[in-house]
């Protein structure tokens, strides 16, 4: 892409993106997105920190936030059969004490949300030695699939501002452990949990990240989602509550509740959030981290050229067709049709109030539509592509 062009349409998404998004089916992420790897930087909290608080029609800036280090978000295909509606997982870890275990989530998109099925534990032994002082000591978790019941929406859609939804989900976790000093003898045990998650969208508006070579993004239109999340888990060993000197050892209690609140700015077409922060409790006084996920970032900026205010509709586009309407003096344009990775797709001539019909080949997803006028000055619009 020109860099005259990369200067336009990153100065003007902020000019031009002013009314909230609606996170539904239409503009989900693909199935591409959520079955490849993403990376995630982990932000240093030191320093001066952009206003994370609850707004509406908000410009977040997290240009300022500078990395602490980077790391692997592992999504992948879904290839259980336990779970035949799920597309694509995410593997993450559960912590105890000094160690823990690896878990792999569920998930698909459906008309009511991105929903997470259950989880999928492959078999994994680890020496309990260094903990009780016997080498042949050890916790193993089995093969399993674990059922989530009911499912849980980790986006429900419609997903836009005021919209609230509460999800409350048991699940059970098998294993087996071994501990002479307890009589244990590849015991079987259950870890028996109960996942509140309550999400409530509070705010809106627009947001920019570092690209991570020190250059700030265009604006991207988020949602700012709250989420409180609590665990309430209970242990048992031979179908009884297991003994409470072996969960202290574990730094576990029976029936312990675990908490955790978070602020995640969501765009349309990622799974991940852009910027997820968590916080202490749900307060939301005590930043904890702050991570950014740089997939598909709109492009580079500087505040150079705009045009009017620009209206397409519809948008989402269901039939190829939509109405381009500019505000002010100039009458006719020129216009690009991009891709989020800078390729043209699409281009012609068009008046401040007419219709534009796309070719039938363009793929569904998410583009850029720059405009041109008369006297050379750029504007730019997100535009959806559904069919």
């Amino acid at each position: 892409m020109k860099p005259a062009l990369l200067i336009a349409i990153s100065f003007l998404l902020p000019l031009c993106l002013k009314a909230q998004i609606t996170l539904n089916s239409s503009n989900a992420p693909s199935q591409t997105v959520c079955q490849t790897n993403d990376t995630g930087n982990r932000v240093k909290l030191s320093g001066t920190l952009p206003d994370m608080s609850v707004q509406t029609n908000a410009t977040w800036d997290f240009t300022t936030l500078v990395d602490s280090y980077g790391f692997h978000t592992f999504h992948d295909v879904a290839s259980t059969s336990a779970f035949p509606s799920a597309t694509f997982s995410h593997t993450i870890n559960y912590p105890f004490a000094a160690y823990q275990y690896t878990t792999t989530k569920m998930f698909g998109i459906a008309a009511g949300g991105i929903l997470s099925y259950g989880e999928h534990v492959d078999r994994q032994a680890l020496p309990l030695g260094t903990l009780t002082g016997n080498p042949n000591d050890s916790l193993v978790f089995a093969y399993q699939d674990i059922t989530y019941a009911p499912t849980q929406s980790e986006v429900k859609f419609p997903c836009t501002m005021s919209t609230t939804w509460t999800d409350v989900t048991k699940f059970t976790t098998a294993f087996n452990i071994t501990v002479a000093l307890y009589s244990l003898s590849f015991a079987p045990g259950e870890r028996r949990s109960t996942l509140t998650v309550k999400n409530t969208v509070k705010g809106w508006g627009k947001m920019r990240v570092n690209d991570g070579n020190g250059n700030p993004t265009g604006y991207m239109d988020v949602l700012q989602i709250e989420q409180e999340r609590t665990v309430l888990d209970s242990f048992f060993l031979n179908g009884s509550p297991a003994p409470t000197a072996l969960l202290t050892a574990f730094g576990l209690t029976q029936g312990q509740i675990s908490s955790s609140a978070y602020r995640n700015y969501v765009r349309a077409g990622e799974f991940a959030p852009l910027v997820e922060v968590e916080y202490s409790n749900n307060t939301f006084a005590t930043i904890e981290r702050c991570d950014v996920h740089r997939q598909r970032l709109a492009p580079v900026s500087v505040n150079d050229v705009q045009l009017d205010h620009i209206n397409i509709y519809p948008n989402p586009v269901t039939n190829g067709s939509f109405t381009v309407k500019v505000d002010g003096t100039h009458k006719s344009f020129s216009y690009e049709l991009y891709s989020m990775t800078g390729q043209i797709v699409a281009g012609g001539n068009v008046s401040a109030d007419s219709t534009v019909t796309l070719q039938n080949d363009i793929p569904v997803g998410n583009y850029f539509i720059k405009l041109t006028s008369e006297s050379g000055t750029y504007g730019v619009k997100q535009l959806n592509i559904v069919r």
